[in-house]
């Protein structure tokens, strides 16, 4: 015989104004998600580590490596669908669809690994002497790593010139790449994309290639970033003349100015008597080359690390005189634990065995927000439980993982029943459950069996780790649910997953990303309420399914649903502020019913929009 109990609450006031949640006309197709799973493909050089952060940078959410032994690296993340856009290695890139490919650009990863040169912006430079393979030149390629401390300042890069009419200058302005290039006359080529591709205080390589056979100016001088085989689109003033001018011979060449100084680093530049093709800077553009190497004219590696001299490692010599500007060591370069990921990138810089810390939700805590009476119809304030979650998975410099921490969180227990809470991971490698050991749950009623070695829950196909058998255990009542009411400091349990053998397992095999929490009603195992058509787990008494409200048909996969599509669990990927007791969840967030009739298409910032219109806050918990 099934005995069921409810959480028997106050009645409540009903809102005339607003649609009645049993009257809401959902799709049934909805799923009720807010976040979707996006995969990401990136292609880089092996061991190249792949760092991405949200649109504003403020945030990293993935870290990972290319593997040692390939070039693509593919992983996936749940994004809330209020996230269109990431940052790839500090590419802004945009979320259009569910599978991303991404090559990122090369980096000045080796070159890093000693010394640059600093300049203060205020009178810094190099004076590198009359360069006479600049004079009366029919080609010439000049290229060299940046990284200018605000992107948007009036600045010389390099330069030799004779007046403004017989000149090479190549400069930033106002956010643009300038370069003149004279020969009697002004000409000069303006790429004003600098500002928004090239961000302050980050490397980037450029390239100036002179061809003077060229018939147009386009043909005559093109600007390469980043070793783009193809030529930066620019616009120019004047005509680019054949050849360099003849009355630049006496006039020394500068690294910055002393008139218009350089804020920043420099790095690795060179000068060639050719005009070196796209293909050409991109093979070695982030590659050391030999101060033999044909048409090199000047190499300064500004490897010298001391004094003021920085050397032309060809047999030009064309060794510069330092103004100023002082040696800086990138501790980019180092590797302090010898685990392959520099200490720039390591989460744990002294620790071989750690690198990556990533989390699920990406950006922050998530929410579960549920409602305990299943199998009938809740109060549709979704606040019986509002458990706050997430999971930080720690990775070694191969991407394999080490431990994951399960953090859950009561902020608030609106239910009179004793519940408790677990998660099923259904999409696990299929070994994981023989390889991990759990620690960290708090059982106290002897509801859960589990495994002796493991600590999973017995009987049970996938792994599925009970974080707690009694929400009153955390908190001891109902609490935070009614404004003006005592309140209880929030508690937590922290689960940690450590992996103990098999594998290597990669953060994709645990698949997170598609757990199946559930809470378990009444101190009754048996008695599962999950999101909706999530399947119950093995221990589940599906003798439940069908009575009262609930809608489900386990034979059509359909679970945990009313007879008008309405779940009794939703998942928040931010920290959610929940409505207060006797409030239907649509008369605190007042475009709630919009969203969910339409399938989810409109309002879907419905949750955390806090604009005009959007929130009754008199409903929700302070």
């Amino acid at each position: 015989m099934l005995v069921l109990t409810q959480c028997k609450k106050e009645n409540k006031p009903t809102a005339t104004s607003i649609k009645n949640m049993s009257e809401l006309n959902v799709p049934a197709n909805f799923d009720w998600k807010m976040s979707r799973p996006v995969t990401f493909h990136i292609k880089g050089a092996p061991n190249e580590v792949i760092i991405v952060k949200t649109a504003d940078g403020s945030q990293t959410i993935y870290k990972a490596t290319i593997p040692a032994g390939g070039t693509v690296w593919q992983f996936k993340m749940m994004l809330p669908f209020l996230i269109t856009q990431v940052k790839i290695n500090e590419s802004l890139i945009n979320i259009t669809g569910t599978e991303i490919y991404y090559s990122l650009p090369k980096i000045k990863q080796v070159l890093l690994t000693n010394y640059d040169l600093v300049f203060d912006g205020t009178d810094d430079y190099v004076d590198l002497g009359d360069i006479t393979q600049l004079n009366n030149a029919a080609a010439v390629t000049i290229e060299g790593w940046a990284n200018q401390t605000v992107n948007t300042n009036s600045e010389y890069i390099f330069s030799k010139a004779d007046g403004f009419d017989n000149d090479i200058r190549i400069r930033t302005s106002g956010g643009s790449f300038i370069i003149d290039w004279g020969n009697g006359s002004d000409a000069y080529a303006t790429w004003s994309g600098y500002s928004t591709t090239i961000s302050s205080a980050t490397w980037f390589h450029w390239a100036v290639v002179f061809d003077g056979s060229g018939l147009a100016n386009a043909d005559r001088l093109k600007l390469y970033i980043d070793g783009s085989i193809t030529p930066i689109v620019i616009v120019f003033t004047g005509t680019i003349p054949a050849t360099t001018s003849s009355s630049l011979s006496g006039d020394n060449a500068y690294l910055s100015s002393a008139f218009t100084p350089f804020g920043g680093k420099m790095d690795e530049v060179r000068i060639w008597s050719v005009a070196r093709t796209g293909t050409q800077i991109n093979d070695y553009y982030d590659k050391l080359v030999s101060g033999a190497t044909a048409n090199l004219v000047a190499n300064w590696r500004m490897n010298e690390g001391t004094g003021t001299t920085l050397y032309d490692e060809t047999s030009n010599d064309w060794d510069g005189t330092i103004s100023g500007s002082t040696w800086f060591q990138e501790l980019s370069g180092f590797d302090s634990d010898g685990d392959g990921a520099l200490d720039d990138t390591d989460d744990y810089e002294f620790d071989a065995t750690r690198a990556f810390d990533n989390f699920y939700p990406a950006t922050d805590y998530g929410t579960l927000a549920c409602e305990d009476l299943w199998p009938w119809y809740g109060d549709y304030d979704f606040n019986d439980l509002i458990l706050g979650y997430r999971f930080k998975t720690v990775t070694n410099a191969s991407n394999e993982v080490v431990e994951i921490f399960a953090t859950f969180i009561v902020r608030a227990n609106g239910a009179g029943l004793h519940n408790g809470f677990g998660f099923e991971l259904p999409d696990a490698e299929s070994t994981i459950a023989s390889n991990i050991v759990v620690t960290g749950y708090s059982h106290n009623h002897g509801l859960v069996t589990i495994n002796g070695t493991s600590h999973l829950e017995t009987g049970q196909t996938n792994p599925v780790i009970i974080a707690f058998d009694d929400t009153y255990d955390l908190m001891p009542g109902i609490f935070n649910t009614i404004p003006g009411n005592a309140t209880a400091a929030i508690d937590s349990v922290v689960i940690t997953i450590n992996v103990t053998g098999g594998g290597p397992y990669d953060e994709g095999d645990f698949s997170l990303g598609t757990w199946n929490p559930f809470l378990f009603i009444d101190a009754t195992r048996g008695r599962e309420v999950h999101q909706l058509d999530y399947p119950p787990t093995d221990l589940m008494n599906i003798t439940y399914f069908g009575m009262g409200s609930d809608a489900s048909i386990p034979a059509s996969d359909i679970y945990y649903q009313t007879s008008n599509h309405l779940p009794w669990m939703l998942d928040f990927p931010t920290n959610f502020k929940y409505a207060s007791e006797y409030n239907d969840i649509n008369t605190a967030y007042l475009h709630f019913s919009e969203w969910a009739e339409s399938g989810g298409t409109t309002y879907t910032d419905w949750y955390s929009n806090t604009g005009a219109g959007y929130r009754n806050t008199a409903n929700i918990y302070p």
